[in-house]
């Protein structure tokens, strides 16, 4: 009878998961999943880990375990776990995937798991994060991390990180090699954008927007260049680099242009070659109706093509009929999987909730940018 009913377990997670990515409905089902298909080392890992570390087993967050890291994944659009934690009022992924592997470790030593215990006090975190998002332009805590007030402040606050031998073997380095040698875009330049909330905004972020800085990137290599020269007893040098980052944006911005002008005349040169009744070959800018026509697509089986019926010189769009695709969905013509929407209320750029994709089969018509096609 135990052997009928584990035969059951198994073939029901197989059957209802499939693969990794696509998530299990809720918490219970999720622990099912992982017991029938986690490895032996893994669930030793995850048996014997604390519960303020065990997230570090875990893809991205310092281990290669990436089954739980996919189901959470805001890419992972339509997961069913997302929309039951979020339904709980848990919308983060790495407090999603700490409860799942929280609920995994005490089934694996218990044999059961109290779920309401577990996520309640994730929980208030997140409430408590919440009430801080409303003052986190003012205040000098932010995720019970202090936020310097200013770069004064945050070279201070370097400083009692580092160790006297680290700053040493600092002073040793060209500023170049300490700053671009792995710190500015990893190391402790990855932790300053993420712990004092350069991308979310802060206090900080805002003394350097106040003072014309605007990219947390850019925001980091100042720190980091500051306090290279604060430990060589160098002049900072405050305004240089105000200048020189001011001059970088409005550089990137006269290039952004450039390049946009130039796609801009690209695609009037490709309409003005294009003409009512030309046969077209479709470029899959939004992605495939699945895997299969990906793969048939790669292997030239799978040529979606369609006719030119008419042309919108003002706009750059053309009007294109669908006359062959080797799907029954015909072919994806919108996809919001890379869009970013930008909350006034919030300040932030995010992506969609809801994961929008259309369809045009074959026999339909719609409007599309002129370099959605090409001729045949």
């Amino acid at each position: 009878m135990r052997f009928s009913i584990t035969l059951i377990l198994l073939f029901y997670s197989v059957l209802i998961f499939g693969q990794e990515t696509k998530s299990p409905k809720n918490l219970k089902k999720a622990i099912i999943y992982l017991n029938a298909h986690a490895s032996d080392s893994i669930k030793s890992l995850i048996k014997r880990s604390d519960n303020d570390t065990i997230k570090k087993i875990s893809h991205p967050w310092g281990g290669k375990y990436k089954t739980i890291s996919n189901w959470v994944n805001r890419d992972n659009y339509g997961s069913p776990i997302i929309k039951y934690f979020d339904n709980k009022g848990i919308s983060l992924p790495l407090h999603q995937e700490e409860i799942i592997l929280i609920a995994f470790k005490e089934f694996l030593n218990k044999g059961e798991f109290d779920e309401k215990i577990i996520i309640e006090p994730f929980k208030k975190r997140e409430q408590k994060w919440d009430e801080e998002d409303k003052i986190r332009f003012t205040t000098d805590s932010l995720r019970g991390c202090y936020i310097p007030k200013d770069l004064k402040d945050a070279i201070k606050s370097i400083d009692k990180k580092y160790s006297d031998s680290t700053k040493v073997k600092i002073t040793k380095l060209t500023e170049k090699d300490y700053v671009y040698g792995g710190n500015y875009r990893f190391g402790i330049g990855l932790w300053m954008r993420n712990n004092w909330q350069l991308w979310g905004g802060s206090r900080l972020s805002n003394f350097f927007r106040n003072h014309k800085i605007n990219h947390p990137e850019s925001m980091s290599v100042v720190i980091l260049e500051s306090y290279y020269r604060y430990l060589k007893k160098e002049d900072i040098r405050f305004e240089e680099q105000i200048k020189k980052y001011v001059e970088w944006e409005e550089k990137s911005k006269k290039n952004n242009l450039k390049r946009e002008t130039k796609e801009l005349e690209e695609k009037k040169e490709a309409l003005a070659e294009l003409k009512k009744g030309n046969v077209l070959e479709f470029n899959y800018n939004y992605k495939y109706t699945s895997q299969s026509q990906k793969d048939k697509w790669r292997n030239g089986t799978c040529l979606a093509k369609g006719i030119l019926v008419e042309k919108d010189t003002e706009n750059l769009k053309i009007f294109v009929k669908v006359i062959e695709s080797c799907d029954r969905k015909g072919i994806v013509i919108y996809n919001n999987d890379n869009i970013m929407v930008y909350n006034k209320k919030t300040e932030k750029w995010s992506r969609p909730k809801k994961r929008i994709v259309k369809y045009l089969k074959k026999g339909k018509s719609a409007w599309f940018e002129v370099d959605d096609w090409e001729t045949e």
